[in-house]
C-alpha cells in the first residue's frame, strides 16, 4: 500500500487542474426572460452588462448602471445634516456621440445646475480616477489631451466604487465610438 501512495498525488493533480481551469458559470433570468450569464472571469458588473446585453440595449443599460452608482454615492455635506445630497451627477449619452454630465449642487441659495459635454470621438476610452481620504471624495478625470488632470465626475469616498464607475464610463465611451 505504501509503495502506491506516491501515485495518489499524480492521479489527483490532473483532476485538480481541470477543476480549476473550468470557469464557474451561473445563469440568472428574470420574469421577462432576460438572462444574465455570470462568470468568474468578469471583474466588474459593468463588464457583465456589456457581455450580456444585446447591442441596442447596451448603451441604455450602461447609462442606467452608471447613474445608479452616481446617485447611490452622491456627496453629502460634512458640516450640515441634510437629507438630500449636496452634490449629484447624472450622465446621458446621446446619438451624436456625446456624453453630457449634469452636476447638481445644493448651495446656500438653491440648486446650481451645470452641464459638461464630452464628445467621445477621437478620445481614448481608458479613463483615470483617484480618491482623497482627506477630502472624503473620489473622482473620474475628464479625458483630454492636456497633461493637467481635471475632475469630471465626483462621488463620496468609495475607492472600490470609483473603479467600477470608471470602468462603466469607459465601456460607455467605447460603445458610443462603435
Amino acid at each position: 500500500m505504501k509503495k502506491y501512495a506516491f501515485l495518489l498525488p499524480l492521479l489527483i493533480f490532473p483532476a485538480l487542474i481541470n477543476a480549476s481551469s473550468n470557469k464557474s458559470t451561473a445563469i440568472y433570468s428574470d420574469k421577462h426572460g432576460l438572462k444574465m450569464i455570470v462568470t468568474e472571469e468578469s471583474d466588474s458588473f459593468a463588464r457583465q452588462i456589456t457581455a450580456n446585453t444585446p447591442g441596442k440595449g447596451r448603451k441604455q443599460a450602461l447609462e442606467n448602471y452608471i447613474n445608479s452608482l452616481l446617485k447611490a454615492h452622491a456627496v453629502y455635506s460634512q458640516h450640515e445634516s441634510h437629507e438630500k445630497p449636496t452634490l449629484v451627477y447624472q450622465i446621458q449619452a446621446n446619438q451624436e456621440g456625446t456624453i453630457v454630465a449634469t452636476r447638481s449642487e445644493q448651495g446656500r441659495y438653491g440648486v446650481q445646475i451645470g452641464n459638461r459635454s464630452l464628445p467621445v470621438y477621437g478620445i481614448h476610452y481608458d479613463l483615470e480616477s483617484d480618491c482623497s481620504w482627506q477630502e472624503q471624495l473620489c473622482w473620474v478625470f475628464y479625458p483630454s489631451s492636456h497633461q493637467q488632470k481635471e475632475r469630471w465626475l465626483e462621488i463620496a469616498y468609495a475607492p472600490r466604487v470609483i473603479g467600477e464607475l470608471t470602468e462603466g464610463v469607459s465601456l460607455l465611451i467605447r460603445n458610443l465610438q462603435k
